[in-house]
């Protein structure tokens, strides 16, 4: 019998708002209040640190990041910088990872396969690139992920350009990558794509690749539970 897992698609929530929640998330699942669950969202515009960024990289370029209306997060996830904004899906597993895999490198992978099926749910042929984490297409990155493992449990994730403006990720350096080419399904296939559809694509392969079935939840059903 498969296990089941907690789905929470959300709409536009601020970074730090989204943070704390995963927070609350991770002590009451850690704690055997709920069970594991995945939140699907979007942010707006928004750069993250990961923590291996250096922190005077970020106070030097602070300014201009947020003189130009982007919020500014230093985070606890692993990896270094990168972009989220309207029209980027941003997926958060909260989970026991041993439940699934005792490895964190095929934890990893398993994140990347649920991109890499759903792109191709849309005709677009993605792959993974040797030495880095993530899905690219044509030697360009679409898919990113920076994760944090707390006491066994996951928080943080993956995000997919999916119809996001790409201009912003020319103010940093993706991923730590020089050189890097970003791109997005709406690049890819010039036209827009339905955010709830690939929402409902990334849920159902993320249900097969982990074995679980996905219940959808509201935030208000499960307030009782956290501590926000």
């Amino acid at each position: 019998m498969r296990r089941r897992g907690l789905l929470l698609q959300l709409d536009t929530v601020e970074y730090g708002e989204a943070w704390e929640f995963q927070k609350a998330l991770l002590e009451a699942r850690s704690s055997g209040r709920i069970e594991d669950c995945l939140i699907l969202l979007q942010h707006p515009p928004t750069f993250t640190f990961g923590r291996r960024y250096k922190e005077t990289n970020l106070i030097n370029n602070g300014e201009y990041y947020t003189g130009n209306g982007f919020a500014v997060y230093k985070t606890d996830r692993g990896g270094l910088a990168t972009y989220h904004g309207p029209g980027q899906v941003v997926c958060y597993p909260i989970i026991k990872m041993d439940t699934y895999t005792k490895d964190y490198y095929n934890y990893l992978r398993m994140l990347e396969e649920v991109m890499i099926r759903t792109l191709s749910d849309f005709g677009i042929a993605a792959e993974r690139s040797e030495g880095y984490t993530g899905v690219w297409v044509n030697r360009a990155k679409i898919g990113f992920i920076g994760v944090r493992i707390a006491v066994g449990y996951t928080m943080h994730g993956f995000s997919l350009n999916v119809n996001n403006d790409l201009s912003p990720f020319s103010y940093i350096t993706p991923c730590g990558i020089h050189g890097v080419r970003v791109t997005s399904v709406q690049e890819l296939l010039r036209e827009d794509v339905n955010i709830r559809e690939v929402y409902s694509k990334l849920a159902n392969y993320y249900a097969i690749i982990f074995q679980v079935n996905m219940v959808p939840a509201e935030i208000s059903a499960m307030c009782s539970n956290l501590v926000l």
